[in-house]
């Protein structure tokens, strides 16, 4: 895995946003302007979960349809087009071609925060030897026109995928939430130029500039951790 470099803001402004980052529950918190207090979350947590329940089987498939057509970096195309789509489905104003092969979608919920969540979407140059029944069997030709297997050996399938369902579940829980999420699959994270492709082409510009922007990546481990946080804003 590539990780795309940012440039740290320490500016006045931003360490006064990073002192009010401090408590992510507190009114004055800049992705939350209502507070919620313990028990309010624990019930949101435990409807969403009922919920999640009833949209895994559909996200069981698209996973595997992903990870069955893997592409390599800057080609995503395919997968891209699904991203659209299912944005488009559910009420996203999609925008596609960002960088490439990039997609934003925007969805406006009345005043609030402006929250980005960020997949990346590409495979790598590895042939799959796992025996499932949606393994990759595609080949491809690199940079340097070598053919090569393609597979999802970092995740991105999986990545892609949770954005997928976490766009329907903002979409279809309205009364739940209040602001403006941004769902952006980036291209190319694995040779490093997705993110700057995307930026270069007006990412920070063309859309709303989020407050805060979350990028998951999976890994073996207890399920949510969170392993480290860093306020930054994106740089040329």
């Amino acid at each position: 895995m590539v990780v795309d470099a940012i440039h740290l803001d320490n500016s006045p402004e931003e360490q006064i946003r990073k002192k009010q980052l401090k408590n992510p529950f507190s009114t004055s918190h800049p992705v939350n302007s209502i507070a919620m207090d313990i028990p309010q979350i624990k019930a949101f947590n435990a409807n969403m979960d009922g919920i999640m329940d009833e949209l895994l089987p559909e996200l069981e498939e698209i996973y595997k349809d992903i990870h069955q057509h893997p592409e390599l970096s800057m080609e995503e195309f395919r997968t891209a087009k699904i991203a659209a789509d299912y944005l488009t489905k559910h009420q996203f104003e999609v925008s596609t071609g960002i960088g490439v092969t990039g997609v934003v979608g925007i969805l406006k919920n009345g005043d609030g925060p402006v929250v980005m969540l960020r997949a990346d979407m590409d495979a790598l140059p590895v042939t799959e030897d796992t025996g499932l029944p949606y393994a990759s069997t595609t080949v491809a030709r690199d940079a340097e026109g070598n053919e090569v297997g393609v597979s999802h050996v970092c995740g991105h399938d999986l990545h892609v995928t949770w954005l997928m369902g976490a766009a329907r579940l903002f979409s279809e829980h309205r009364d739940q939430w209040q602001g403006t999420l941004l769902a952006v699959f980036q291209p190319g994270e694995e040779v490093g130029r997705g993110a700057q492709a995307m930026i270069d082409d007006g990412l920070m510009e063309r859309f709303p500039k989020p407050d805060i922007i979350l990028g998951q990546h999976v890994m073996v481990g207890e399920a949510g951790a969170a392993l480290s946080y860093l306020p930054a804003t994106a740089s040329k």
